[in-house]
């Protein structure tokens, strides 16, 4: 029996090549409202166009981005002369909010030559804060519209807040400068300020850096106003923001994200870890990690101890690398051969290849033959690191060995990899399987034939923000990748492609970041009752994913780095096991390949267990 394995991720892809492909041959046809070949013949002249922008042909749903009418002629209008800003100006109060957006849009598009708009677009935008004149008025960058962005910050869309250009986004420090900010705004202005770092400048990161020397000189480190916090709180390894956390915490975090210049902070964030404040020193741990600090070893050690800690730990330690040797070998020698789960031993091994110490090396052998696939791959990437690259003589025929002879198709593909890094050849995979069985088509959907099972994968759209529940009120719900209702929690996923993204959890007073900048959330997925997150990124001819596992105990929530997938996600099911079968790019696991597909055409179908095994699906339906 067939089944259609389709991704509907890619749609974005394929109509910006028709549109490429359509503007390059020109149009043969008037343009109309569903043509998704271009927008270059939808109006001719200003006229026409600010008639186009008037046009609304169903009642307003209330979403966020422009319907084609308004977006197309706000594209058209934008390459306009300042003649046009006049009559824009005059539609920012139209009824119509379409209409509004449209011309804020325009003005946004058209840059130096809107200056004489911005009185207006103030005023639009201190009308309707959750409006586009704020998109506006970030594209022109005009240091008017300063006063209006601080009164109305919380009602603002954070995408506009995150785009401010370097005239205005000075503001946003000034939030952070203000005894009287409240959480809510700090915790927006640090959710910004983190995600852009390209905001930052040698004189901002100086400003920070002196504003957090000053909150560590208190005696007792101010907090929001208006808060009442329990003289000793819960303490946990995860960044909480709340109104107990101190102030001092959303500026560390706040440097901590761009890692060249905050670096320079690192006398500070070890002050701040030094205060021993429990919402503090997680954050302060964090940055001296983020920093390359050897001062974060101990703490993170400490961590490694903790069970709820253990995944925040290994992931610290992968990013220390050789900062953390020979202090973390011993221990992460013992974890990578008596950890309870896969993921404790890979990620065990993965750490231990970055620490490169030498001791290892006949550990992580004995690791390539484990009995868990995530291990096995793991033992052989860290082998493969530059880290070992000086022991790389006694390496090789040990990865010959396993392309040759490993049961396991991902270890055999890693290895293949590690060789291919130390020789600088490409080396041919020893078997490949039957195209006819998986094999991507033109068309971006699949063909697989499973014996007597038919599986259909898919990709969701991000959700629309619910009107009710704990997902209802999170700023910018709409254009989140992931909104999962967890109990009285949200489970928040932003993704930013190249430049990142966050994962967080939104509860009533309190934000939990588990995840920023480098994740990619992309999908939540519950399975076996465990809330999975499928992250990953395809960017040009790369591509790399990710499983990770969020749970809660006690009040603490966690997130897990699970399963590593030999490239980006691109659709993804649950069997009739409960298992999870992910459609990826074709980074890796070549003996399943089938044709030199693109980075945005899916090339791998693969079961992930309940224990977090990886394994290729086989054209006779058994992993």
């Amino acid at each position: 029996m067939e089944g259609e394995v389709r991704s509907e991720r890619p749609r974005w892809l394929a109509g910006l090549v028709c549109a490429v492909v359509a503007l390059s041959l020109g149009c043969s046809r008037p343009w109309k409202r569903d043509d998704t070949r271009t927008w270059e013949g939808c109006c001719k002249g200003a006229d026409a166009c600010l008639a186009l922008l008037e046009e609304t042909h169903s009642p307003d749903t209330g979403e966020k981005w422009l319907p084609p009418e308004q977006a197309c002629a706000a594209w058209k209008l934008g390459r306009e002369g300042e003649v046009v800003v006049s009559r824009l100006v005059s539609l920012l109060r139209h009824p119509e909010r379409r209409v509004r957006g449209g011309a804020a849009q325009a003005l946004a598009n058209m840059e130096g030559k809107a200056t004489g708009a911005v009185p207006a677009l103030i005023e639009a935008y201190e009308r309707e804060p959750g409006g586009l004149a704020l998109h506006a008025l970030s594209s022109l960058d005009d240091e008017r519209a300063a006063p209006a962005i601080v009164r109305h910050l919380l009602e603002s869309p954070t995408s506009a807040l995150e785009h401010l250009g370097p005239t205005l986004a000075p503001v946003l420090v000034e939030v952070l400068e203000n005894p009287e900010s409240s959480w809510e705004a700090l915790v927006l202005v640090r959710h910004v300020l983190a995600r852009r770092s390209s905001m930052y400048t040698e004189t901002s990161v100086t400003r920070l850096r002196m504003l957090l020397a000053r909150e560590l000189e208190e005696p007792i480190l101010r907090r929001p106003p208006g808060t009442s916090c329990p003289s000793v709180p819960e303490p946990g390894c995860e960044a909480v923001f709340d109104g107990c956390t101190p102030r001092a915490a959303y500026v560390a975090s706040v440097l901590a994200a761009h890692v060249r210049l905050g670096a320079k902070a690192a006398p500070e964030a070890l002050q701040a870890l030094q205060r021993a404040d429990v919402r503090l020193t997680p954050v302060a741990l964090q940055a001296l990690v983020a920093f390359g600090s050897p001062a974060a070893v101990p703490g993170v050690l400490e961590q490694l101890a903790v069970p709820e800690c253990r995944a925040r730990a290994l992931a610290s330690l992968v990013l220390l690398g050789d900062v953390a040797r020979p202090a973390a070998t011993e221990p992460l020698l013992r974890l990578l051969a008596t950890g309870k789960e896969g993921w404790e031993r890979a990620r065990a091994a993965e750490a231990l290849g970055r620490v490169g110490d030498a001791v290892a090396l006949d550990a992580l052998r004995q690791a390539v033959y484990a009995p868990h696939s995530e291990v096995q791959a793991a033992a052989v990437d860290a082998l493969g690191s530059y880290s070992f690259r000086a022991h790389a003589e006694g390496l090789v025929p040990l990865f010959q060995q396993v392309v040759a002879t490993h049961a396991s198709p991902v270890a055999r593909s890693h290895a293949r990899l590690a060789l291919e890094g130390l020789s600088g050849q490409e080396v041919q995979p020893a078997e490949s399987i039957d195209c006819a069985h998986i094999s991507p088509r033109r068309s971006g959907g699949w063909t697989l034939r499973e014996g007597h099972t038919s599986i259909q994968l898919h990709w969701d759209k991000p959700k629309a923000p619910p009107r009710l529940g704990p997902c209802a009120d999170v700023p910018d719900g709409d254009s989140a990748s992931v909104l999962e209702a967890v109990g009285e929690a949200c489970l928040v996923g932003r993704d930013d492609g190249e430049f990142g993204g966050t994962l967080e959890v939104h509860e009533p007073g309190r934000v939990t970041v588990l995840e920023e900048p480098q994740a990619n959330p992309l999908q939540a997925v519950r399975m076996h009752g465990t809330l999975v997150v499928v992250e990953g990124l395809a960017h040009l001819a790369g591509g790399a994913g990710r499983l990770v596992r969020v749970d809660e105990s006690e009040g603490r929530w966690r997130a897990t780095p699970w399963v590593t997938l030999p490239g980006a996600p691109m659709a993804y099911a649950l069997d009739d096991a409960g298992d999870l079968v992910v459609g990826t790019t074709n980074q890796r696991l070549d003996e399943v390949v089938c044709g030199r597909a693109g980075a945005f055409a899916p090339a791998h179908v693969l079961r992930v267990t309940v224990d977090g095994r990886l394994a290729p699906v086989e054209p006779d339906g058994r992993p």
